[in-house]
C-alpha cells in the first residue's frame, strides 16, 4: 500500500503536571523536511524530536508543534525574572543612553523574549520531563498522521490502477492499428505510382514494395508499445509491494519513461486515430504524474 505525502495528526499527553499537546501536518516534497515549533526554553531537544519524526515518515514537508500548560495546581504558575538577562540590557541601554533619547520602559523591556521565565510551584519542567512529554504526544500525533496518509494512499492507489487501465486501453488501440497503417500505405503508394505513371506501374511495384519496407521500418512502434507495456507492468508491481515505504520516486520515474515511448509514438504515428490514441495516453499520464508527486 502506497501512503501519501499529506496528512494531519494530534495528540496529547500528561507528565509531571503538565499538559502536552503535539501537532503535525505534512505536504509533499522532494526529500523528508521537517520544522518544529517548541517552547523556547525546550527548543535546545528540537533534534531529539525531530529524529523521531524521521523513524515514522520518509518524505514531505512536516510542521509539527508541541505545546506545555499547567494541569490543576501544577503548571506554569509563577512568574520569575532572569535577572541576569536584565542586568545585561540595561547595560546596553546605559551604553546607548548618551545617543537615545527617554529612558528603558518597563513594558518594553518586560516584553522582551527571556526576560519573564515562568516556573511551577513545584519547580521547573526539566529536559527529561519534557522528553518524555513531548514523545508520547508526537507519538499519538504521528500515528493519527501515518493513519491519514494511508487512507488518502489507498485513493491515490484505485486512481492510479484506473488510469493505468486506460493508458492499456489505448496501447491496445495503437497495437491494433499499427498493422493496418502498412496495408494502407502500401496501396497509397500505388495509387499514386498508378497515377502518375501508370504505363510503368507494374515495372515500378518492386521498387513501390521497398519503399513500404523502408517506411514500415521507420514508423515501426512495437518496440515503444512493448517497452510501455513493461512500464505499466511495473508500475502496477511497485504499487503491490510498496507496504508503507517510499516509492514516489520510483513511480514518477516510470511515467517518464511510459512519457517519452508516447512521445516517440505520436511522432511517428501519421494516422489519425493513433495520434489520438497517442494524445490520450499522454493525457492519463500528466494526471498520474500530478498524483505521483504525492506520494511518499
Amino acid at each position: 500500500m502506497i501512503h501519501s505525502m499529506t496528512g494531519f495528526g494530534r495528540g496529547e499527553a500528561q507528565v509531571d503536571g503538565y499538559q502536552f499537546l503535539a501537532e503535525i501536518k505534512s505536504v509533499n516534497h522532494r526529500f523528508l523536511n521537517t520544522k518544529l515549533r517548541l517552547p523556547r526554553e525546550f527548543s535546545h531537544l528540537e533534534n531529539t524530536l525531530v529524529a523521531q519524526c524521521a523513524e515514522r515518515c520518509e518524505r514531505g514537508h512536516l510542521s509539527a508543534k508541541v505545546e506545555i500548560e499547567p494541569v490543576g495546581g501544577g503548571g506554569l504558575q509563577a512568574p520569575r525574572v532572569n535577572q541576569q538577562l536584565v542586568d545585561q540590557l540595561l547595560e546596553i541601554a546605559q551604553d546607548l543612553g548618551s545617543r537615545v533619547e527617554g529612558g528603558v520602559n518597563i513594558q518594553t523591556l518586560l516584553s522582551l523574549p527571556g526576560v519573564v521565565e515562568w516556573h511551577s510551584a513545584g519547580g521547573a519542567l526539566d529536559d527529561a520531563a519534557f522528553l518524555d512529554g513531548a514523545r508520547q504526544a508526537l507519538g499519538v500525533a504521528l500515528d493519527e498522521l501515518v493513519t491519514s496518509r494511508s487512507v488518502e494512499g489507498e485513493a491515490l492507489e484505485r486512481e492510479f490502477q484506473s488510469r493505468l487501465e486506460t493508458i492499456e486501453r489505448w496501447r491496445q488501440v495503437l497495437q491494433e492499428r499499427a498493422p493496418e497503417r502498412e496495408q494502407r500505405e502500401r496501396h497509397r503508394l500505388r495509387d499514386k505510382v498508378q497515377a502518375l505513371v501508370p504505363e510503368l506501374a507494374e515495372e515500378l511495384d518492386h521498387r513501390v514494395a521497398q519503399e513500404i519496407v523502408l517506411i514500415a521500418d521507420r514508423l515501426d512502434i512495437s518496440e515503444e508499445l512493448m517497452r510501455m507495456r513493461t512500464h505499466i507492468e511495473q508500475f502496477g508491481s511497485e504499487l503491490a509491494a510498496a507496504n508503507g515505504g517510499a516509492v514516489g520516486r520510483k513511480l514518477t520515474f516510470l511515467i517518464q519513461e511510459m512519457n517519452r515511448e508516447a512521445n516517440t509514438v505520436a511522432a511517428k504515428a501519421n494516422d489519425a486515430e493513433m495520434q489520438q490514441a497517442a494524445i490520450e495516453i499522454k493525457s492519463e499520464m500528466e494526471k498520474l504524474r500530478e498524483q505521483a508527486e504525492n506520494v511518499e
